[in-house]
């Protein structure tokens, strides 16, 4: 499996939503290759924590580690936190 790119804003209303969280538990799929990126705000508020991946221009919105965790068939218990 080839390396992902995670965008996740760091702009205040995704803050509010938890971004950081969620940025440090995927952070932890190194065996998977997930590199996470924390970027300025994308302007997409509300909803949730605004992920990119790969650079695709489609921003997903997360509330929950889980959300990442479902759009990628990876079981949690694969998250663990630096």
């Amino acid at each position: 499996m080839s390396q992902q790119k995670v965008e996740i804003c760091e702009g205040p209303g995704c803050i509010a939503w938890t971004s950081d969280r969620i940025a440090c538990k995927i952070s932890g799929l190194i065996d998977r290759q997930v590199h996470v990126c924390r970027v300025p705000c994308m302007n997409a508020c509300g909803g949730g924590v605004s992920v990119r991946i790969n650079s695709n221009q489609k921003i997903v919105k997360l509330k929950e580690v889980n959300d990442f965790v479902n759009a990628f068939n990876m079981p949690e218990e694969t998250l663990t936190v630096r």
